[in-house]
């Protein structure tokens, strides 16, 4: 990964209402210990993360919407490969150098990167 690197999200339904991405797609839930998953753009495809993340590992996504590693160095956060045995592709957005109460405002900024690029897939 480098700075050139987009990171593709999956985007829950719930995180899509009336079609508009709300910062929740960006916001580690408790279980994650400050950790976001993501899948890395330069081993994978949008449409094929999609199909990993719904197919494979049998989760609800609406779509894919991608931030670079530079737009979350930007929001002060890191970003790193992590891969996973059925998962080589996944990669983690790294709050934890943040008090928790500040993780919506960095979803928020992570949530105004991906919403400039736009959806990047979706199978409707």
């Amino acid at each position: 990964m480098n700075h050139e690197t987009t990171l593709l999200r999956q985007v829950h339904p719930d995180f899509i209402p009336d079609g508009q991405l709300t910062s929740q797609a960006f916001m580690p839930f408790p279980k994650d210990d400050g950790q976001l998953s993501a899948y890395d753009g330069d081993q994978i495809s949008a449409p094929d993360s999609y199909r990993h993340y719904t197919e494979v590992l049998g989760n609800k996504s609406d779509s894919v919407w991608g931030i670079t590693c530079a737009e979350v160095a930007g929001a002060g956060l890191t970003s790193a490969s992590a891969p996973l045995e059925n998962f080589p592709s996944h990669s983690l957005i790294d709050f934890t150098g943040h008090p928790e109460k500040n993780f919506r405002k960095l979803a928020k900024k992570l949530k105004v990167f991906a919403t400039a690029r736009g959806r990047l897939y979706s199978p409707q």
